[in-house]
């Protein structure tokens, strides 16, 4: 495959992060290259849990369905400490309500690839493999980038913004002098792709709690298949030979004798650092997902986390290579997504430095405190939903945005600008039945909520939003009171929705002066017509 002598946007790297990068903008006619030094996709992943807020996003790309049908539902954690079971996490439906998904999905990062490669290839786009940046210089109007193709020639290539997705020893981070300050955690893990019989309870992720570490079984596709996640006993971490045979009696010394491995497909050992990067943007190069930040694997965060930043650098990108709004809405992208990286690395640190302490209190922890806290923690439905939110991802939100803004007229309680908009089933016209609001949404455009009261006429000419704009009008009824009710939604609303469907403006009563000016001072909108791209 030739290459392009300019695009509006490279992606540097195809993994999930840039395949969701890549696929977000080509769907809005965004001009994308996207490259990858590797052969081919990952065979041998280590990224597992797939949370409710990236099905949502799947379900807008269409490929929700097949990502479900791939995957396996984890009703349940099942904790186990010294060969018994000592508590049982419920994670099926645990955030019933909350969203279309309220479950963990069970799907490695192969398999995110690969559903994500297909929605690429459908918007008429290929990864061009075995094709490393070399080099990156930019200038204020343009990026002047050469790529190293598979025969070792050299191309220079111009585009308009450089994304790096391309890993933890990324080159555009490197190139760009972005520091990545941070350090490994001394622990050694292994991740095995395994046929097993045991006491594990098929279908959920099983825990096994031991005095000087944990063994993870996470269910997969097929009859007896687990992946396997752990710590390498202390005598195993210096081996540089290491086989999965080698670590087998560990994990049958602490998970029982019944255990049995009759197969492994691919066996992998690595050390997990907890870095991130010291911007998230150098002028025209914006870093995502490891890249960006790395951190432990507690609550199966980092892809998902990788997979935000992409949706949420996404549309900001198109709006500015089509002209339709200035560079200054870019800079929204690093004053949105450092605080996500901050807040979580401090967390998922504190947690994983708990629970993998080879200190006195650690094994105690593990061995005696952590499985009863989790029973209490679950058994109480507030706070099962407050751990949903948080793990699921749907409770990320963006308040202290420069492109939030709530109205005084919003009553408190209600949904803020920079919330993730719920969930809701809702009748459009009266005496219509109920439909699912997030099947309406079209995430390739804004969506404007109105509560309650009118729309004002030509809104979508008036506010300058135009085709981008599309609107959904909820009557006043008692099926909508209810679900409205219970969102805690004023009768009379209104929220503008940006294309990731987060809350940009919030009030009570909707004008279309008011959300001209918000797209003026907030977003950065244009008011001259756009000049063609060269």
């Amino acid at each position: 495959m030739s290459l392009p002598a300019r695009v509006d946007v490279l992606v540097v790297g195809a993994g999930p992060t840039g395949l969701m990068l890549a696929v977000q903008l080509a769907r809005r006619s965004v001009r994308v290259l996207i490259v990858d030094r590797n052969p081919g996709p990952s065979v041998a992943t280590k990224a597992l849990g797939v949370q409710a807020r990236t099905v949502e996003i799947y379900a807008r790309l269409g490929i929700a369905a097949r990502a479900l049908e791939a995957g396996t539902r984890a009703s349940g954690a099942n904790i186990w400490v010294e060969d018994r079971r000592a508590a049982r996490v419920p994670l099926g439906d645990i955030g019933r309500d909350l969203s279309p998904y309220p479950f963990l999905l069970i799907l490695g990062q192969d398999d995110n690839e690969r559903l994500l490669g297909d929605a690429l290839r459908d918007e008429g786009v290929e990864v061009h493999w075995n094709t490393e940046l070399v080099a990156l210089v930019q200038s204020p109007e343009e990026a002047s980038v050469t790529l190293k193709r598979p025969d070792g020639a050299l191309q220079a290539i111009k585009a308009g913004w450089v994304a790096g997705c391309d890993g933890a020893h990324s080159a555009v981070r490197r190139l760009t002098g972005i520091a990545f300050p941070g350090a490994p955690y001394e622990h050694v893990f292994f991740v095995a792709d395994t046929r097993a019989q045991g006491p594990m309870v098929p279908g959920e992720l099983n825990v096994y709690l031991w005095r000087d570490g944990f063994h993870l079984f996470f269910p997969l596709r097929g009859e007896q298949h687990w992946r396997v996640v752990g710590i390498l006993p202390r005598e195993l971490r210096a081996r540089e030979d290491l086989r999965f045979d080698s670590v087998v009696a560990s994990i049958r010394r602490e998970a029982g004798s019944a255990l049995a491995f009759t197969a492994c497909n691919w066996f992998s050992t690595y050390r997990i650092h907890h870095r991130r990067a010291e911007r998230f943007r150098q002028g025209r190069a914006f870093l995502l997902g490891d890249v960006a930040h790395i951190h432990s694997p507690v609550g199966a965060q980092g892809m998902n986390t990788g997979l935000q930043d992409a949706y949420n650098l996404a549309w900001k990108l198109a709006l500015v290579t089509q002209e339709k709004a200035f560079d200054d809405l870019l800079d929204s992208y690093e004053a949105e997504r450092v605080p996500i990286a901050e807040r979580l690395l401090r967390t998922t640190d504190r947690a994983f430095s708990l629970i993998v302490s080879d200190r006195w209190f650690g094994s105690v922890f593990r061995t005696r405190a952590l499985a009863r806290l989790l029973g209490f923690a679950m058994g109480r439905e507030a706070l099962r939903r407050l751990a949903f939110r948080t793990i699921s991802q749907i409770g990320i939100h963006y308040r202290a945005s420069p492109l939030s803004e709530t109205l005084s007229d919003l009553p408190e309680g209600a949904p803020r600008a920079g919330e993730r908009f719920p969930w809701l089933r809702l009748a459009f016209t009266s005496g219509a039945p109920v439909e699912d609001l997030f099947e309406r949404l079209d995430d390739t455009r804004f969506n404007l909520i109105v509560v309650g009261q009118a729309v004002p006429p030509a809104i979508a000419e008036r506010s300058g939003l135009g085709e981008l704009l599309l609107v959904h009008s909820v009557p006043d009824q008692p099926l909508n009171a209810r679900e409205l009710g219970r969102a805690r939604i004023p009768s009379t609303s209104f929220f503008l929705l940006r294309p990731d469907g987060h809350v940009g403006l919030a009030g009570a009563r909707l004008d279309s002066t008011g959300l001209a000016r918000y797209l003026a001072e907030r977003l950065k909108f244009r008011t001259r017509p756009a000049t063609p791209r060269r």
